[in-house]
């Protein structure tokens, strides 16, 4: 994973698909810019297969939105823009053309499969970025729901990708990072995770912050779907992802476990990673 530091201004992206209801993804990202301390871009993007609304008239509402964000915050800190063109290309471009690190999009299970909000066309749509994106089903009515956050650790080298930014939480959050996995019985399968919890221990302990580990049961074929189940349990309220690099034969026919997890029942909101060199991160 490299970090770029190039640019010391970075921004979390509200991207608002319905300017009409645009609480559920701004409540979200400006909670997320002041903590971390980033910029905030209220963005909509002018895609025919989802919209009707010009550029220039999404700007309209867009800078009512930011100048309300403004007023509240007692400052500058919320920016906008309208894109125009195909959805997946510009958002594969906001870390190149806007430094976001962070980017927020509503889901929605009741959405048509024409919706940019439907749980597949938000996957489709996020497949090539490199920034994590939270996906969030409410509007962020207490900001307890930051207190505790969940990601599960396994034998597979995809697991890194979920160290970096899981560390941001306890430091910048103050969340309490919950860290859940298996007791696994076999050897090798056992060696290979405890390597991943050795450079994660290295990890936090370099960095100052502590994790709480937990034994979690193998209840389903998806290990995120068995850390929403603890979460839950737990009062946890939000989980830290990585979306499937390579499909197997058994994925293509009982699908991924992002598309299990995306909307779930909990209404939790997910961070997710697409799993790749060039995951970009914030700078500190």
């Amino acid at each position: 994973m490299k970090q770029t530091t190039k640019k010391k201004d970075q921004f979390i992206i509200a991207y608002l698909v319905n300017l009409e209801k645009s609480e559920i993804v701004i409540s979200h990202a400006s909670y997320l810019a002041a903590k971390l301390g980033k910029g905030l871009i209220l963005l909509h993007i002018s895609d025919k297969r989802y919209t009707k609304l010009s550029p220039s008239d999404a700007e309209v509402v867009l800078k009512k939105l930011c100048d309300e964000q403004n007023a509240k915050a007692g400052n500058s800190h919320c920016t906008y823009a309208a894109l125009s063109g195909d959805t997946k290309k510009a958002i594969s471009s906001l870390p190149t053309i806007m430094n976001a690190v962070v980017i927020v999009a509503q889901v929605d299970k009741h959405a048509g499969w024409r919706n940019a909000t439907h749980p597949r066309a938000v996957l489709r749509n996020f497949a090539d970025c490199r920034a994590a994106f939270l996906t969030v089903q409410e509007p962020l009515n207490t900001t307890l729901l930051y207190n505790d956050a969940a990601m599960a650790i396994d034998f597979k080298k995809e697991s890194k990708d979920k160290f970096i930014w899981s560390s941001y939480f306890p430091r910048f959050l103050n969340s309490t990072m919950h860290v859940l996995y298996y007791d696994y019985r076999d050897e090798f399968l056992h060696r290979k995770w405890y390597a991943n919890m050795q450079q994660l221990h290295k990890l936090y302990s370099g960095l100052d912050v502590t994790f709480q580990p937990h034994i979690m049961e193998s209840k389903s074929t998806y290990l995120d779907m068995n850390t929403l189940r603890f979460a839950e349990k737990h009062g946890y309220g939000i989980m830290i992802a990585v979306t499937t690099k390579e499909k197997d034969g058994l994925e293509f026919f009982i699908g991924t476990q992002e598309r299990r997890t995306i909307v779930n029942k909990q209404k939790m909101p997910i961070l997710f990673l697409n799993p790749r060199e060039d995951l970009y991160v914030m700078c500190d």
